[in-house]
């Protein structure tokens, strides 16, 4: 029987965020290795690091429903503020990280992050991001006017605010850690903040394993960015990460995402460009090639039957002849 999100604001959607969340914090003790063919910042890191990582990013997130209620923050404020309001969660879960575990990070890493290929990406998804969960968190479903899922009115199923919430927290600690091993670092200083602070999966114990996984990340990121993400915005898709027993999993879903068109540029507009044209005309040499093979076939059908009855004749006349 599928379970639906509460419609209105109340104690019965209070609870459920309060469900939820608990349900999540549950999940941290599951398996928390990544699964998938795709690489994040935060595969190089040992499990008790990735689960103090998503505590504080959810702490973080707890806070933040707690201030937007207490301070009556309306949805059209809400839509306004939401990259803000995204930089800023961003900023206080990297800052509480760094004090947890004792880390430091450079001063100009606002800076790195702003400019990093992630960063981007995340600032171009925002509203899917984070948008469309709060409205569910705070608001309840009647409140989402954005229609960006198809699911019938005020039938949004718990199991996707679910999944909307692993992905925000899953995809933010991916941010953060990135932020951690930025690129301005070289390997031997990466390897010794790794080793330094205790946090490496027992996998990456040398500096040559740390410079492979570190070139795979950067080339991931622009693989995805300039590639697949403009790939999966003209086909109205999303990619959510979710926690699962078995590990970090992810998968697609629908999302209505023609209003990010305008908001790719260079590389990715040419990509979409290319989408198109393959489009228009991948059809059309397919019909071209169908039709050359239905007159090879015919050619060759009608040549070896003019063979066999060629060779018959000559067999029968010289059966004759004898």
């Amino acid at each position: 029987m599928i379970m639906y999100w509460p419609e209105q604001p109340g104690v019965q959607l209070n609870h459920q965020v309060s469900s939820l969340f608990k349900k999540l914090y549950i999940k941290l003790n599951y398996n928390l290795y990544n699964k998938t063919s795709q690489i994040l910042s935060i595969d190089i890191v040992n499990s008790y690091v990735k689960q103090e990582l998503f505590k504080i990013i959810l702490l973080e997130l707890e806070i933040l429903i707690l201030d937007i209620t207490e301070l009556d923050v309306t949805i059209d404020d809400l839509e306004l503020l939401n990259k803000r309001i995204l930089i800023d969660l961003i900023n206080k879960s990297l800052l509480n990280f760094q004090h947890v575990l004792n880390i430091k990070i450079s001063e100009n890493y606002i800076d790195q992050l702003s400019n990093s290929i992630l960063y981007k990406r995340l600032v171009l998804e925002h509203q899917l991001l984070l948008y469309n969960l709060l409205i569910y968190l705070i608001f309840g479903s009647s409140s989402d006017i954005a229609k960006t899922y198809l699911f019938p009115r005020n039938k949004i199923p718990i199991q996707h605010v679910e999944i909307l919430l692993d992905n925000l927290v899953i995809q933010l600690a991916n941010l953060i850690f990135s932020c951690c091993i930025s690129t301005d670092k070289s390997i031997m200083e990466l390897f010794d903040f790794l080793k330094t602070h205790e946090i490496c999966r027992n996998t990456y114990i040398s500096a040559r394993s740390i410079a492979t996984f570190k070139n795979n990340l950067v080339w991931n990121n622009y693989l995805w960015y300039y590639l697949h993400q403009p790939r999966i915005i003209y086909n109205n898709r999303y990619q959510v990460w979710i926690f699962s027993t078995r590990g970090l999993h992810c998968q697609y879903i629908y999302a209505y995402r023609e209003n990010e068109l305008e908001f790719l540029v260079g590389i990715q507009i040419f990509v979409i460009i290319l989408l198109e044209l393959q489009d228009f005309i991948l059809p059309k040499i397919q019909n071209i090639f169908f039709l050359i093979g239905k007159v090879w076939v015919y050619l060759v059908r009608y040549a070896i039957t003019n063979i066999l009855k060629i060779l018959l004749k000559s067999i029968a006349v010289v059966i004759r002849t004898k």
